[in-house]
């Protein structure tokens, strides 16, 4: 997916938000602002979001010597939902449909993202995820496809939405699918790193492992030899997020993205693909490429 107009002013903000977490100096502020500005008219048009994203956040991580900035901002989301865990497992343990449950709160637990051009609310989301309609359903597809499967590779996204995911690979492992969880290299935005997955527990039930690589989404040439092969090996992906889905979009790969939309760019990528669907901002899908529609 390549990067669109609004997602260089989407850029500048998330420049400004990352750099006043990372200092308080006002002068410095400006100067990496005006650094990031410069940039912009760099960035290919055909590269995606997530590849021209990572560069920025690269130069202030530098020049701030911060190499985290959201940390504690990752453990309140991820303290967040291990307190709702217990819950959220009974209510997906007693539905009618458990995986459909637990893929809801999965998508629904998408909008604790920092990176995002719109941040929605994740108490509302939650409450309203179970009955809310899938703009792009294509779960009956991928309900075929894991039937056939055997070996399961999920890409995970966001810190606080692991947990969910955590739940959501229970329910795979109890169909007797042999999972694994892929997270972050290093520290970007929000996104889940080992460490993480570690804290909320994810390596308990399953391979965790990390992808080498420092983007806000999956960018294959930019990960690892092992994570590459489990990528080529999986029957399944199962992919969470935007950036996921901006990296991945075209890949031939039997790939089934599950996200919250949060921005006009993927916005209009996704109308373009299904007009039909009556998508908006904060409009939960779950969209198989290879899904006869």
């Amino acid at each position: 997916m390549r990067t669109g107009t609004d997602c260089l002013a989407c850029f500048m903000q998330q420049a400004l938000n990352v750099t006043k977490l990372c200092t308080e100096d006002a002068q410095m502020q400006r100067q990496l602002l005006v650094e990031v500005g410069a940039m912009l008219g760099t960035f290919p048009e055909n590269s995606t979001p997530p590849e021209n994203a990572a560069h920025y956040y690269r130069l202030i991580a530098e020049s701030t010597k911060v190499a985290d900035p959201f940390a504690e901002i990752k453990k309140q989301s991820n303290d967040f939902a291990l307190s709702l865990e217990n819950r959220i497992n009974d209510t997906i343990q007693q539905a009618p449909d458990p995986l459909l449950t637990a893929l809801r709160f999965a998508i629904g637990a998408n909008v604790l993202d920092n990176g995002a051009q719109r941040q929605l609310d994740i108490q509302d989301t939650l409450a309203q995820c179970q009955q809310q309609q899938f703009a792009i359903d294509h779960y009956s597809w991928l309900r075929e496809k894991l039937a056939t499967s055997r070996k399961v590779l999920l890409l995970a996204d966001n810190c606080g939405e692991i947990v969910f995911d955590k739940l959501l690979v229970q329910q795979l492992l109890a169909m007797g699918l042999d999972v694994v969880v892929a997270v972050r290299g290093m520290p970007i935005i929000n996104d889940a790193t080992l460490e993480d997955a570690l804290y909320c527990g994810l390596d308990k039930i399953c391979r965790v492992v990390a992808n080498g690589s420092d983007l806000p989404g999956t960018s294959l040439e930019q990960c690892t030899v092992e994570f590459r092969d489990l990528f080529a090996g999986a029957d399944c992906i199962l992919s969470k997020g935007m950036g996921n889905f901006e990296c991945l979009s075209e890949s031939n790969a039997p790939i089934v993205f599950l996200f919250t939309v949060k921005c006009s760019t993927v916005l209009h990528h996704l109308q373009g693909l299904y007009s039909s669907a009556l998508l908006q901002v904060g409009s939960p899908v779950i969209v198989a490429p290879s899904a006869v529609v």
